[in-house]
């Protein structure tokens, strides 16, 4: 079984009202609000011993669940709002190791002015919190994964892989502020947040927009002791990866050191040849490179 082809799959379930612009196949699903704005929601589970272990410290369990829930409101261009949190506890844990888990999920939530306004607790085999958030976005400002052209410059607000490794994937900063930045003076046409590595996350982006691309291999950048294939494929990044038209690009690159976009990098282009993902390496030569990262089933 596939995730993604699951996914795939259960997409004739969906039962959409008019009110509901978007479901299934972007970071968060859209529902009308207003003649100005969009409701986003969306939601995120993290299960023991899958996307983290009993020996993590539990406060920061508890902000890496929240902060990938607003994660996914940054990639639509959204401000996450209000979330309601459910757990699945085993016998075995303590009180003091859910009230920590509660501190870490407080903890991100007022820093991003998210407000806790209830969810559900109940017995499992293992420890398991979801998280379900409501943000809002401006009509003009929301972004999908569908709208890259070719042409299109392919960029990342920041370097990539070995997150798991380092532990970054428990304390990394949702990129609210640069997605707000973007949309308000760039308006991308694709955006989404990195989480199961750099290819499979631009494989969503270029079967949605029904595109190709080329990464040049010299240009993704890396963390200090990582290499290309890790930035690729490692995951568990939350940086944003989102397009910009030529002339978008030459904007954001005569933006100063101060800008909150001075970590982005171009790092390729997005090409007429549907779904094709190539690496183009230093001596010039491109190879075909499978749009492929962490794999849950």
């Amino acid at each position: 079984m596939n995730e993604f082809g699951l996914i795939e799959r259960l997409k004739v379930f969906q039962n959409l009202s008019p009110e509901v612009p978007v479901g299934i196949g972007d970071d968060a699903a859209v529902l009308r609000l207003d003649a100005r704005r969009y409701q986003l929601l969306t939601t995120d589970m993290l299960v023991e011993d899958v996307h983290f272990t009993r020996d993590v410290l539990p406060r920061q369990v508890g902000y890496k669940a929240m902060a990938c829930s607003i994660s996914d409101i940054a990639a639509m261009g959204g401000l996450p709002q209000t979330a309601v949190i459910s757990i699945g506890v085993p016998g075995n844990i303590r009180q003091g190791y859910i009230l920590q888990i509660y501190k870490g999920l407080h903890t991100c939530a007022r820093a991003f002015g998210v407000s806790l306004v209830g969810g559900d607790t109940v017995r499992a085999p293992k420890f398991v919190i979801n998280v379900a958030l409501l943000g809002q976005v401006e009509k003009k400002y929301l972004v999908l994964r569908s709208g890259a052209r070719p042409g299109d410059s392919i960029f990342v607000t920041g370097p990539l892989g070995g997150s798991l490794r380092s532990g970054r994937h428990l304390r990394f900063i949702p990129r609210v502020k640069e997605a707000r930045f973007l949309v308000a003076h760039f308006k991308p046409g694709a955006m989404m947040d990195i989480s199961d590595g750099l290819a499979g996350d631009l494989g969503h982006i270029l079967r949605a927009s029904r595109v190709g691309a080329c990464l040049q291999e010299q240009a993704v950048p890396c963390y200090p002791g990582v290499n290309t294939r890790q930035a690729l494929t490692d995951g568990e990044d939350f940086e944003l990866l989102f397009t910009l038209t030529p002339a978008q690009s030459a904007r954001l690159a005569a933006r100063g050191p101060l800008s909150p976009l001075a970590a982005c990098r171009c790092i390729g282009t997005i090409t007429a040849d549907c779904g094709r993902l190539l690496l183009q390496g230093a001596d010039g030569r491109c190879r075909r490179l499978a749009a492929r990262g962490f794999v849950h089933f």
